[in-house]
């Protein structure tokens, strides 16, 4: 079922014009001129010129995001009528100083149109016209966005975790995409956010020029858009993990060689490890459909046997999720504390575009099978990764998304699990960095338990990192322990990975174990 987008402060049904008060005398003519109103209004709505999916006077729940990275920030959307995509905006913090420019994007990644925004030093919407304007047309994915060359962009938590329609545009689940390659174009997606970008559209051949009704700003008080979130320091936006109190989400790829051409993974599996057969739903479960909240905010709020076609925002504590298929992600905020939650014997299938399927603090993820994305699982802190199987991550035909099954952070326990990163190399940068990542991109990569598993050959440059990865911010390592896992080699793929087993894994640091790991056809594996 989708969610319209409407309009919570002042009905303006066009960016053209409004209504403007009449002075009316005598009760009976009020009556009259309100009841012929209320019955032309929709009519008046639909034959509006142009039409965004957000209503222009909506202010983001986070009108200021703390990260300053220069990032691309979009929306992918579709629309159900040919119509002319005629301009671009977005909502614009005081802090988010530029140049502006905006994209039109294929599905695909070709540009469309561009446009510079004039860079109004005021907070509020800000709007850049298309020359020439684009006809879009139905059944085709596009994306639209705008370069903040310095971070600081406006955003709406878990706004996309439903999908979201008005008039004749449409946005799926996760539709807020970003790329922190400022001028490409966005695939990552986190936690349903939107980012503020929108699409202003005409129908065909109708002329004119996209005016936006008046521009929300710091004098006045718009409402918000209907977003369940609420500004906080829990992760909103595109990563920026100096502190927990920072918004977060999936990080940059590291820069070391860990993406070459090569084969795909073989499909089999050695006996006594996790595989399609033994984890996800078991055999014989019948699946309803899942009727209740996408934003989990009761405390022990169990879903069993159904399939779920959202995303699933855990805000609570005590949440389990068994016997089910979950056509989205699974995920809580990296900062927050005690809202844990257990996965057992399910799917989450995040589907052909960039995702993490589970994250990220407190969770458990027993007999689990996660495809799809270009992350598997997020470990960022206190999670337990048992007994499950992550493969088949997205094909990004965008050459941007750099992709992996697991990456660690602190307090993990990745125990007995089959991990692959088996997605092929797109050019110029897409595809596996590793089966198994941790980079001290934001935080200490420490106090990891990493024991029995099966790493399969991958496409990337190694099957694991070790986290002490040279070049971070946080470089250095403690108490990293691979125990007794085996690394898959092939005739075409014999280190496991294009380069190594494992990359990155300090035996010197404090706490580090290397023990008994060792090769699928026999042999010891050295950390190298």
């Amino acid at each position: 079922m989708q969610t319209s987008a409407s309009r919570t402060s002042g009905p303006t049904g066009s960016r053209g014009y409004a209504r403007r008060p009449i002075l009316l005398v005598g009760s009976t003519l009020i009556t009259v001129v309100a009841i012929v109103a209320w019955t032309i209004w929709p009519i008046s709505q639909s034959q509006a010129k142009t039409v965004s999916l957000l209503p222009d006077d909506a202010v983001p729940a986070i009108v200021t995001d703390p990260d300053r990275r220069p990032v691309e920030v979009g929306l992918r959307f579709q629309v159900t009528e040919p119509v002319e995509a005629v301009a671009v905006q977005f909502y614009k913090s005081s802090a988010n100083t530029g140049p502006h420019t905006g994209t039109l994007w294929s599905g695909r990644g070709r540009q469309l149109a561009t446009a510079r925004f004039g860079d109004k030093p005021r907070r509020g919407l800000q709007v850049a016209e298309f020359d020439p304007t684009v006809v879009l047309r139905p059944g085709r994915d596009y994306v639209v966005s705008y370069t903040a060359p310095k971070g600081r962009y406006s955003t709406d938590q878990s706004f996309f975790d439903k999908p979201v329609s008005r008039g004749p545009i449409t946005a799926g689940v996760n539709a807020g995409v970003y790329s922190y390659r400022p001028g490409s174009f966005p695939t990552q997606t986190f936690g349903a956010n939107s980012y503020a970008v929108d699409i202003v559209v005409r129908p065909t051949g109708s002329g004119g020029s996209p005016s936006p009704s008046s521009s929300p700003s710091s004098a006045s008080s718009p409402s918000a858009r209907p977003s369940t979130a609420s500004p906080s320091p829990s992760p909103s936006s595109p990563p920026s993990k100096s502190a927990p109190a920072t918004p977060t989400a999936p990080p940059p790829r590291s820069s070391s060689p860990e993406v070459t051409g090569g084969p795909t993974p073989p499909t089999s599996i050695p006996g006594g490890f996790p595989n399609a057969a033994n984890t996800g739903v078991p055999a014989g479960v019948r699946l309803d459909p899942y009727t209740g909240p996408c934003n989990i905010t009761k405390a022990g709020t169990v879903i069993d046997g159904k399939t779920v076609n959202c995303t699933l925002n855990v805000r609570a504590a005590d949440v389990t999720i068994r016997n089910s298929v979950v056509n989205g992600t699974v995920y809580n905020d990296e900062g927050s504390n005690g809202l844990g939650f257990t996965i057992v014997d399910s799917e989450v299938r995040i589907g052909n575009r960039g995702g993490t399927g589970i994250g990220n603090v407190g969770f458990t993820a027993l007999r689990v099978e996660v495809t799809g994305g270009n992350r598997s699982i997020n470990c960022w802190r206190d999670c337990t990764v048992r007994d499950s199987y992550v493969h088949g991550q997205f094909t990004d035909l965008t050459g941007v998304a750099h992709e992996s099954g697991i990456r660690m952070g602190s307090g993990g326990v990745i125990s007995h699990n089959t991990i692959t990163c088996d997605a092929p190399d797109v050019p110029p940068d897409a595809g596996c960095s590793a089966g198994l990542t941790g980079y001290g991109d934001f935080a200490t990569v420490e106090d990891n338990l990493i024991e029995r598993n099966m790493f399969l050959v991958t496409t990337g440059g190694t099957c694991a990192y070790g986290g002490s990865s040279s070049g971070k911010a946080y470089g250095g390592t403690n108490h990293i322990r691979f125990i007794d896992n085996v690394f898959q080699r092939t005739a075409a793929r014999p280190n496991c990975g294009y380069w190594f087993p494992i990359a990155s894994f300090d035996s010197s640091a404090p706490g580090n174990v290397w023990k008994g790991n060792v090769w699928s056809d026999g042999g010891v594996v050295n950390p190298g």
